[in-house]
């Protein structure tokens, strides 16, 4: 029986170095008939998929040292002799899947007429596939079979990897190119993928359906690690879910370049990425790296022109300025929105404005601006946890209007104004929120009277009590619904959770106040507490 010399083996793992091996499933081995071989031992579900590196040959008594993993072994059993009882057997078999051996072939009709039962029991009880190697079977006929379906993987991956970089670069020549790019690569890599901005906020993600799997916190806590600490390499991490059992495996890798980072792709992780995944996704993070440089609208003239679409969403003038915004933003903000007013950024740190610049470029329905009395922000309301979260992160003074709807912009930045002055009276370390004791109004009067806010703490206190047992967030989610007028759509983006989540929230506040909240008195109500209790 041949035996394949270290020498040749050598040079064939030598080719493959300078990427991750391509693997071939055992079964494509075992149903080659020209070999004969014929698994006797082992076999579980996984048998046929077992991933094969490589194959070697060995009569060393413990060969591990020299196994590199994934590799089906073979032998003529010249040394199984010495390994006469079934303790020996097992501790051998236990040895090999120790060192992550995908299956052992044993030869007959030289050493041995048959397979020593001991090894055909030890890989039984111990689940390491044992498959017979008949005497006209060559063990250098086994490896050049295994050489050429690996070679002919090879080949396919670098098909694979050509046709894909193909796709997901004609995706990107698209009017939302990134987002075209991450949803055929998703498909192509068969896993999802996404885009966060500096703050660690999915601005691009596909597909949709596989949303549910991401956990949001994690990806946004070790985005901003990364970005802290100016990495421009990847890394892989793994995510802990809501009990604190281990999650998905994550592939985070830093966009942008000359020590500016714009963002991070990140990617589901199913095991060390092949040579064509790796060259799919470095494709994916230049394409990124590039739109997110566009998105920013960096210079002079990119500033003007959002200043100017905000003057003419003042004006009224909605039509202008969206045919305007149509070279300069992903869209005009959508009703419900919301106005904030930023006190002047002198002495603000650069890192602050990278990632407020970060946020924009990211975030359709959001756009930045300088009117006369100073920076301004006009956004969707669905963008407030990611503005709350940055301006909290700076410490930067901050005033927030109320929601409402585009032909209310002036009285928005009014109140963005009044807020921001409350902020800047009160040195205030978190944006400030206008409310309507900021004027005289009908619930300015009923603070004046300790009957209302102690019925308003009477009426909430089921919520308030429920909370603080479960640890919840039932009056935070029912003072969303209620400030979207009952829609729960908008109200679950701003939330950041899912629309069933907050329907189910929004059962229990009713289930706990014993109150149909479809009645528009019960809802006048609830926010006339709400507020009070705010305030």
């Amino acid at each position: 029986m041949d035996q394949v010399s270290p020498r040749t083996e050598a040079a064939h793992l030598a080719s493959l170095s300078g990427s991750t091996y391509p693997t071939i499933e055992l079964g494509e081995l075992l149903h080659q008939y020209t070999l004969s071989l014929v698994i006797i031992a082992g076999a579980g579900e996984d048998t046929e998929t077992r991933p094969v590196r490589w194959v070697h040959s060995s009569e060393l008594e413990d060969p591990t040292p020299f196994l590199p993993p994934r590799t089906v072994l073979l032998t003529t059993g010249a040394r199984f002799s010495d390994i006469a009882d079934q303790r020996a057997a097992d501790a051998y078999v236990q040895r090999l899947i120790d060192a992550d051996t995908t299956a052992l072939g044993i030869a007959v009709g030289l050493h041995w007429d048959r397979v020593p039962a001991t090894f055909v029991s030890a890989c039984d009880r111990l689940g390491l596939p044992l498959f017979r190697v008949p005497y006209d079977t060559s063990f250098i006929a086994v490896v050049q079979a295994a050489a050429r379906l690996l070679d002919a993987r090879l080949r396919e991956r670098d098909i694979w990897a050509l046709d894909s970089q193909r796709a997901v670069t004609n995706a990107s020549m698209h009017r939302n190119g990134l987002g075209a790019a991450i949803r055929e690569a998703a498909s192509r890599l068969g896993r999802w993928v996404g885009i966060t901005d500096r703050s660690g906020r999915l601005i691009e993600f596909a597909p949709q359906s596989a949303r549910s799997r991401v956990q949001p916190e994690w990806v946004r806590r070790e985005t901003r690690r990364l970005i802290e600490r100016g990495v421009s390499s990847g890394r892989i991490g793994t995510a802990s879910g809501d009990e604190g059992e281990a999650g998905p495996g994550i592939q985070m890798q830093t966009l942008g370049r000359d020590g500016r980072v714009l963002g991070v792709l990140v990617v589901e992780d199913h095991g060390a990425p092949d040579h064509a995944e790796r060259a799919l996704l470095g494709l994916v993070a230049a394409l990124a790296t590039v739109q997110l440089e566009h998105r920013s609208g960096i210079g002079t003239a990119a500033a003007t022109l959002r200043t100017a679409i905000v003057q003419l969403l003042i004006a009224q003038d909605l039509p202008l300025a969206e045919k305007l915004a149509a070279g300069v933003l992903a869209r005009v903000p959508r009703e419900p929105v919301v106005a904030i007013r930023l006190a002047p950024q002198e002495g603000v740190t650069s890192s602050f404005a990278q990632d407020l610049e970060s946020l924009d470029a990211g975030s359709p329905g959001l756009i930045r601006a300088t009117l006369e009395d100073g920076p301004v922000i006009l956004a969707e309301t669905r963008h407030l946890p990611a503005l709350r979260r940055l301006l909290l992160a700076y410490r930067v003074p901050t005033g927030v209007s109320d929601r409402g709807p585009l032909t209310e912009l002036p009285r928005l930045l009014s109140e963005a104004n009044r807020a921001l002055e409350h902020s800047l009276a009160n040195d205030a370390d978190a944006p400030v929120d206008y409310v309507p004791a900021l004027h005289d109004g009908v619930l300015h009067l009923l603070e004046d009277h300790p009957e209302a806010v102690q019925r308003a703490s009477g009426l909430l206190a089921p919520i308030r009590n429920h909370d603080q047992r479960h640890g919840d967030s039932i009056e935070a989610s029912l003072r969303t619904w209620l400030a979207h007028h009952g829609q729960t759509s908008p109200a679950a983006a701003e939330l950041g959770v899912h629309r069933h989540t907050l329907r189910a929230r929004v059962q229990t506040a009713a289930n706990l106040l014993q109150s149909d909240l479809d009645s528009p008195d019960t809802r006048a109500e609830l926010w006339a507490a709400l507020r009070l209790l705010d305030g």
